[in-house]
C-alpha cells in the first residue's frame, strides 16, 4: 500500500500585484495626460500661461521620469511579485516588506513629480532626481524586492 501524496494549495500574496498595477495604471494616466500638455505646448506656447513651473523644459523630465519610474517600473515589480510566487510555488516571505517596497516606491515617484517642475534637478538626461535622497532611492527600493 502507498500513501496518497496531500494536495497542498497556496494562497499568493496577490494584493501587492493589485496595488503595482493599479498604481501603473494611475501613474500611466498621469504621465500620458503630461505628456498630451507638454506636446500642446510646443504649438500652443501660451498654455504655460507665464508659470515657470509649466514650461516644457520643466515638465518634459516630470513626463520622461513618469513613464519611466512610474508605469514601467510599476508594471515591473507586479509582474516579478506575481511570476516569482508561481515560479518558486511559495507566498512572499513577508507582506510587511512587499507592502514596504510598494508605499516606498510610490513616495520616490511623488518626491520625483514634486520636485521636477520646480527645477530641483542635477540636468542629467533621464538621471534627473536630485541626490541623494531620490536618486538613490530607486536601487533601494530595488533591492528590497
Amino acid at each position: 500500500m502507498s500513501a496518497v501524496p496531500q494536495k497542498v494549495t497556496i494562497e499568493f500574496n496577490d494584493r501587492v500585484v493589485r496595488q503595482f498595477m493599479l498604481a501603473a495604471v494611475f501613474w500611466g494616466t498621469v504621465g500620458m495626460l503630461v505628456g498630451v500638455f507638454i506636446a500642446a505646448e510646443l504649438n500652443f506656447w501660451q498654455l504655460n500661461a507665464g508659470v515657470p513651473w509649466l514650461t516644457f523644459s520643466r515638465l518634459r523630465p516630470l513626463h520622461t521620469n513618469a513613464v519611466i519610474f512610474a508605469l514601467v517600473g510599476n508594471m515591473m515589480f507586479a509582474g516579478i511579485y506575481y511570476s516569482t510566487q508561481r515560479l518558486v510555488k511559495a507566498r512572499l516571505a513577508s507582506d510587511f516588506l512587499s507592502s514596504l517596497h510598494f508605499w516606498g516606491w510610490q513616495l520616490i515617484i511623488v518626491s520625483a513629480a514634486l520636485t521636477l517642475p520646480f527645477g530641483l534637478t542635477r540636468g542629467k538626461e533621464y538621471a534627473e532626481l536630485i541626490w541623494p535622497s531620490i536618486s538613490r532611492s530607486p536601487s533601494s527600493g530595488w533591492s528590497l524586492r
